[in-house]
């Protein structure tokens, strides 16, 4: 029996970012939102100095805690490519 993935969760906020994202964007954070379900530990995640980790997707980066087997993700912030 393998290890059952994380549930993502979205604050207001960072949903709110997610509904305005490109079709391209939505994608890519799509992808992200699989890789990090099952590690969000793994690449290409990083560790903050608080409790938090960030990852980068194509257009962007998400900002998230874990606890309890729930990412909840707290920004999403767009960068200029």
């Amino acid at each position: 029996m393998g290890v059952s993935a994380y549930t993502i969760r979205y604050v207001d906020r960072a949903a709110r970012r997610k509904a305005t994202l490109t079709a391209p964007q939505r994608a890519a954070l799509e992808e992200l939102e699989k890789r990090i379900s099952l590690n969000p530990f793994g690449s290409p995640a990083q560790s903050n100095r608080d409790s938090s980790w960030s990852a980068p997707f194509a257009g962007g980066f998400i900002t998230y805690v874990v606890s309890n087997r729930h990412v909840v993700i707290d920004v999403i912030d767009l960068v200029a490519i």
